[in-house]
């Protein structure tokens, strides 16, 4: 195998080994492969793990859920 790794190559590993808030910095950089429902759930849960979860929360947005779906979301495509 080469040293080379694609991105999904990344998240697979990323997701393996527990780490969900790298990985889904990876995927959502994604522009194909997601339904507009699930490209909004990976966004939204990106950007509440990395700080802005009141903001989500003041636009009435159940920020958990929003973190379980995208995990759940991960979960499903890539393992």
């Amino acid at each position: 195998m080469s040293l080379y790794r694609t991105k999904v190559d990344k998240v697979k590993s990323l997701l393996a080994a527990g780490a969900f808030q790298k990985a889904l910095t990876i995927v959502k950089t994604f522009r194909i492969g997601f339904s507009k429902e699930e490209k909004r759930s990976i966004e939204i849960a990106h950007e509440v793990l990395t700080g802005n979860e009141r903001f989500y929360q003041s636009l009435g947005i159940d920020t958990e859920k929003e973190i379980r779906n995208a995990h759940k979301i991960l979960i499903d495509k890539f393992l």
